[in-house]
């Protein structure tokens, strides 16, 4: 490998640059460079951001933030959205990895996609990393190093970065393909055809409802009926139902067996209530801030308000999580959905593991799930950070929430994509097709069959359905299977049957374009949002 030194790699601590040994090398690839950085610690270091300025220029760009519901948009390095600064630092955290660089920059956390190829970070197993785009296009990585420390005399290697120049969809090809392999992607299984009770009840769920719609779904080649939000005691406890479920979870998941389907749950296994069991009886299982106060993750008004983070770098916690879903799938449940995982890599300045950065506090919490169900059960992540949960996740959700109207309504300013409606789950998984089978399956949240309560159009439904062919073929239904029609039914047989007959890795052919064209190994979908359109061919 040849050395390489870059003028301007420096560093930065709150501002500040700190001195430090930092050991740049260089690899060339076939269509790019790769980076590699060692950390040298001559003296203590605590925290900060190594900064790398790149010698490119972008003209146009795929803003990208830190997770599975952040921004994943087309524009030019100038249309920073000022006014995202006046949103909560609790959002501006939660969909990026850096909450103070909204407003006053564009990034691509994790990967970035310019009209001069991608260049992205091949894991995040040490760090987060970003790709900082500047208004007037110039291009800096960064690796956040958080509260990593280093004693004197210490080094770190950092994950490796690649540059990968050329014709955007090419890269992106490439990236998605040399990232999956540097992080161990799990091997991929056939996506599952779904039923989730989510998007017709909410959180008015009961056993009954779950029953009518397992027997339904068990008659028209669903496979998996999974119990979303509602079941539980509160947030934070996923070990028993509330009371109003009147019911054990391993009857109705032995019920759901009987039928021929796979049982399937909804949990959110790093978040706790405030006021609730988990933070009252352990605080010390809690992120905490500079003030030694709670890390606030997230505001949720349906669960009664703020919602803390639990520190996955706590040896108690992963203990618990482990024993949480070890119950979990002793109940007979097979697949997880585990969402609001970001809440594992909340900003946070007092730790347990004082030397563990966000990503690697995230990956412990993973890799305590996945100890909890094994190697054969299926889990399904959301709200995550990608790269970090590849190779722990078999499907990643790769967009916001699906809903039954069309554009986004209810938003902080400058962050419309980032709120629930069927075009923001359609932008993301389409812009996001690259990385299925690559990184994990991709799911690009659940298609919208019934015809009644519902504001999208016949059109706008083909499209969503056409998208979540496109993007991956994972199909998830969400609607009370009581409504469908025999015509219903029959476009669920087919939508199923398509998506068996499209499976294997996307490529996108110019991720600029409009419509954008996704290939399959056996065809093509062009694909639209402004305005909706949606073609095949096979």
């Amino acid at each position: 490998m040849a050395r390489m030194n870059l003028s301007g790699l420096h560093l930065d601590n709150g501002g500040r640059r700190t001195n430090a040994q930092i050991d740049i090398q260089t690899k060339p690839l076939e269509n790019g460079t790769m980076v590699e950085l060692r950390i040298l610690a001559t003296s203590p270091i605590s925290g900060g951001i190594v900064v790398v300025p790149l010698p490119h220029h972008a003209s146009t760009i795929i803003e990208q933030g830190f997770q599975s519901w952040s921004v994943m948009r087309r524009t030019t390095p100038s249309d920073i959205r000022p006014e995202r600064t006046e949103a909560p630092r609790w959002f501006r955290g939660q969909m990026h990895a850096q909450r103070d660089l909204p407003g006053q920059v564009l990034t691509g956390d994790g990967y970035l996609v310019f009209d001069g190829g991608v260049f992205g970070f091949l894991s995040a197993a040490v760090t987060f990393g970003t790709i900082v785009v500047n208004p007037d296009g110039s291009l800096e990585a960064q690796w956040l190093l958080d509260d990593l420390t280093l004693t004197p005399g210490a080094s770190l290697a950092l994950d490796p970065l690649v540059l990968l120049l050329g014709d955007p969809g090419e890269t992106y090809d490439s990236f998605a393909r040399l990232s999956g392999l540097h992080s161990e992607a799990r091997p991929f299984r056939r996506s599952a055809r779904v039923w989730c009770s989510w998007y017709q009840y909410f959180t008015a769920i009961t056993p009954t409802i779950i029953r009518d719609n397992l027997h339904l779904a068990s008659q028209h080649g669903i496979e998996v009926v999974q119990i979303d939000d509602g079941w539980q005691a509160e947030i934070g406890v996923w070990d028993r139902p509330n009371e109003a479920w009147a019911e054990s979870m391993d009857q109705l998941a032995a019920d759901i067996k009987a039928q021929g389907c796979t049982p399937g749950i909804w949990t959110a296994p790093f978040l706790a209530i405030d006021g609730g069991a988990l933070a009252t009886e352990h605080p010390d299982w809690l992120v905490r801030n500079e003030n030694g106060q709670p890390t606030t993750a997230l505001f949720h008004g349906g669960w009664g308000g703020k919602i803390f983070a639990l520190d996955t770098s706590n040896p108690a916690v992963l203990t618990h999580l482990t024993a949480t879903y070890a119950t979990l799938r002793a109940q007979g449940y097979e697949y997880f959905k585990i969402d609001f995982l970001h809440a594992a890599a909340a900003l946070g300045t007092r730790r347990h593991g004082a030397t563990m950065s966000r990503a690697q506090a995230l990956r412990a919490g993973l890799a305590a799930i996945r100890a909890g169900i094994g190697e054969e059960s299926y889990l399904v992540g959301c709200g995550s950070p990608l790269l970090s949960a590849v190779g722990f996740v078999d499907a990643m959700r790769v967009s916001e929430d699906v809903a039954p109207f069309f554009s986004p309504r209810v938003f902080f300013p400058g962050f419309e994509e980032n709120t629930v409606s069927a075009r923001n789950a359609i932008e993301p998984s389409i812009l996001r097709a690259p990385l299925h089978q690559r990184w994990f399956t991709l799911d690009p949240d659940c298609v919208p069959l019934r015809e009644t309560d519902t504001e999208l159009s016949a059109s706008e439904r083909v499209v969503v359905r056409d998208a979540a062919l496109a993007a991956s073929g994972f199909i998830a239904l969400s609607d009370d299977l009581s409504l469908y029609n025999q015509s219903t039914w029959d476009e669920a047989a087919k939508l199923f049957a398509d998506a068996n007959h499209h499976d294997g890795p996307r490529r996108i052919v110019d991720p600029f374009a409009n419509p954008v064209v996704i290939t399959t190994p056996v065809g093509e979908f062009s694909i639209g949002w402004d305005p909706p359109i949606a073609e095949r061919h096979n």
